[in-house]
């Protein structure tokens, strides 16, 4: 899953596809290196991130989604408001990525337009999340205990798992060695038969380690995803595509001569 953010603010490509011909460009150039999904977000996320309308959201996705081909790549959008969800829904996206854990308001929508869901775990609004990672009695089973109850959700409303994927929200209300941990112990997160995915792509976790800037957080980003597909996870979201794709296809072509 290839990363375009259409702000001003993301941690990592904030101002570099605010304008819809960059951001198609960029998308276009993801595809092409091998990202089978795209993940279009127009509201920053990172720790401290104020929220901005569903007005504005929309205007910033819309261009950008009516212009892409439907049947090329699978299309996600990374929004928490329902208004956003519904627009994007209705105008051809694949999947809704949604750092909040989904609504049941999105779960009806998803009974009518068959879409995929990517479902994350965050313990409070991105403004405040880095001021909650002490609020966990236990990290791994608190984050289970929140998906399970969106199981239930989704098994009321007959969603099938096959088009779920849970994301434990490496990085989002949880400090660095939480973060570790959750990687550490990324295997617990596979629940029934929903799938899984990791977002560990250049986020700060990495410069707990070595002191890195963003753009040279690339090395340690694969670490985890190569770590990670041991471990069985699905999907990778990741802000360098090319790296992380050559990556995965070397190491299988290596482990299958075992």
């Amino acid at each position: 899953m290839g990363i375009c953010n259409v702000t001003k603010d993301s941690f990592s490509d904030g101002g570099k596809n605010i304008k819809a011909k960059d951001a198609l460009k960029n998308i276009k150039f993801m595809v092409r290196a091998g990202a089978s999904i795209i993940d279009i977000g127009a509201e920053s996320t990172r720790p401290g991130s104020d929220p901005i309308s569903y007005n504005e959201e929309i205007k910033r996705i819309s261009p950008i989604l009516k212009a892409l081909p439907k049947d090329k790549f699978v299309i996600s959008i990374d929004s928490n408001k329902i208004e956003t969800q519904e627009f994007a829904l209705k105008n051809g996206a694949h999947i809704i990525n949604d750092i909040f854990g989904g609504s049941e308001e999105l779960f009806i929508l998803t009974k009518k337009y068959n879409n995929g869901l990517i479902l994350m775990h965050t313990p409070a609004p991105p403004k405040i999340m880095q001021k909650k990672v002490h609020s966990y009695k236990d990290l791994i089973s608190d984050i289970k205990k929140f998906f399970a109850k969106k199981i239930k959700i989704l098994n009321k409303y007959k969603i099938s798992q096959k088009k779920v994927w849970f994301d434990p929200g490496i990085g989002f209300g949880k400090n660095f060695a939480q973060s570790i941990k959750i990687l550490n112990q990324i295997e617990k997160f596979q629940l029934e038969n929903f799938g899984l995915l990791v977002g560990s792509s250049r986020k700060s976790w990495i410069s707990k380690i070595d002191k890195s800037s963003v753009e040279n957080r690339i090395g340690g980003s694969i670490a985890s995803v190569i770590y990670c597909l041991n471990k069985g996870v699905n999907i990778f979201r990741v802000h360098d595509v090319h790296e992380t794709k050559q990556a995965i296809d070397v190491y299988k072509r290596i482990a299958c001569l075992k």
